[in-house]
């Protein structure tokens, strides 16, 4: 009887080494149990229909529809922690030095561009985003802020597939090559005078766009040039410019736009009634700069989908 209660622990350790041996070998066959990262397959910048992503030369990146390498996105992955990583755009995909640990799990994840001031949407603040007043170079593209709403069972053995979507107004804004301008070299243009909202908060989202707040603080943007663009009645302009812009409501008789040439300066106004700029939307405005002083605003296009608004008008 001594001898039996002597092999019984010997017996227990057995079945437990076999136990844990068959624990290893199932994590092996399944890897979705082990301890993964989460990838990304593809980062997609939406854009109006018809409208391919144009070259980078430029450097004007995301506003095109393109990545540029050094690109920065943050992923929330929405797991127990929250967890949050930085992927950077090289070789044509994201990848993270410190990518985020699943731990063998799914869950739901979006992303955002890391360009302004960094949304803060997760814990229980308003999300905020500045774009740059001199958009003349790299601030162009880094006042562009994208995002890529949540996508649901993602992660260990799963990659993400995201699709970013502009949040920010964007204005386009053609000058005649005619009157007093025609053939000029030199023109530069300012949106507002100390008067257009630079920062503004993240509501609440509606089909894949924010709702914005405007908010504390007032500049002058310098729009980046463009170059000669083609025009909706066929002619080519002198010169283009483009401007990113919080959405925002302006009361009339504000400072709009002014243009420079030949040291003399031309100031147009908000007309009556105001204007707003709406996120996600595309602003287009023919400018005549001669005796006679003109802006046309054609309609709004949806600079993520393509659709366009409620016609022209004239002010």
């Amino acid at each position: 009887m001594m001898k039996t209660m002597k092999h019984i622990p010997w017996m227990l350790l057995a079945v437990l080494a076999f136990a844990t041996a068959c624990t290893q070998d199932e994590l092996t066959d399944n890897p979705s149990a082990m301890s993964q990262t989460l990838e990304i397959a593809s980062a997609t910048i939406a854009r109006a229909e018809g409208d391919e992503a144009t070259t980078t030369n430029a450097g004007t990146g995301t506003v095109d529809g393109n990545w540029v390498e050094g690109d920065e996105i943050t992923v929330l992955f929405q797991d127990l922690y929250a967890t949050k990583a930085t992927y950077t755009y090289t070789n044509g995909g994201f990848t993270s030095y410190n990518p985020i640990d699943c731990n063998g799990q799914t869950a739901y994840a979006q992303a955002w561009t890391n360009y302004g001031v960094t949304p803060n949407l997760y814990n229980g603040a308003l999300g905020q985003w500045k774009v740059e007043t001199d958009q003349s170079g790299i601030g162009y593209r880094q006042s562009d802020f994208l995002n890529a709403g949540t996508q649901s069972h993602v992660g260990a053995g799963t990659p993400a597939n995201f699709t970013f979507y502009h949040q920010t107004a964007k204005i386009v804004v053609h000058v005649r090559n005619s009157g007093i301008v025609a053939g000029k070299t030199e023109l530069s243009m300012k949106v507002g005078n100390d008067n257009i909202y630079i920062d503004g908060e993240l509501v609440s989202q509606v089909n894949n766009v924010f709702i914005w707040t405007s908010g504390e603080t007032k500049g002058t943007i310098t729009p980046y040039t463009l170059g000669q663009k083609s025009m909706s009645d066929e002619n080519t302009s002198l010169v283009s410019f483009g401007a990113l812009v919080i959405p925002q409501t302006i009361s009339e008789g504000q400072t709009l736009f002014t243009f420079t040439v030949d040291g003399q300066t031309y100031t147009y106004t908000v007309p009556a009634g105001g204007i707003t700029w709406e996120g996600g939307k595309e602003y287009t405005y023919n400018v005549t700069i001669g005796y006679e002083f003109k802006v046309d605003a054609e309609q709004s296009t949806d600079w993520n989908e393509g659709n366009s608004g409620s016609g022209s008008v004239v002010l």
